[in-house]
């Protein structure tokens, strides 16, 4: 697995915007209810996105690695752990070697 430029990671920029969106998605259901992430209909409503979002992520994510453009990490990583401080950002995978020398090519 080679390492490039964090910016070119396909995982991590795939797991950051859609994380980014999910956040905003929340933030502005939240603005519907009088008690904010209090109330129970927005709890539900938190818990159902979040799961889709995960589990949508992770078939995402592992299709890319099925067409061999992403490889998981060495170091177990899951979406749902959030952001991490690694090239991968959290998202538990890495461009394959096929896919970097292609981004140099460009």
């Amino acid at each position: 697995m080679s390492h490039t430029d964090e910016s070119k990671q396909l995982g991590r920029l795939i797991y950051h915007r859609w994380m980014s969106t999910m956040k905003f998605t929340l933030d502005m259901e939240e603005t519907k209810f009088e008690t904010g992430r209090n109330d129970p209909r927005f709890k539900f409503f938190k818990k159902m996105l979040m799961a889709n979002t995960y589990e949508n992520m992770r078939g995402l994510l592992k299709e890319l690695e099925g067409w061999g453009v992403l490889n998981e990490t060495d170091t177990p990583e899951d979406v749902k752990d959030g952001y991490k401080e690694t090239d991968s950002g959290g998202s538990g995978y890495l461009n394959s070697e096929d896919f970097d020398a292609w981004l140099a090519d460009d």
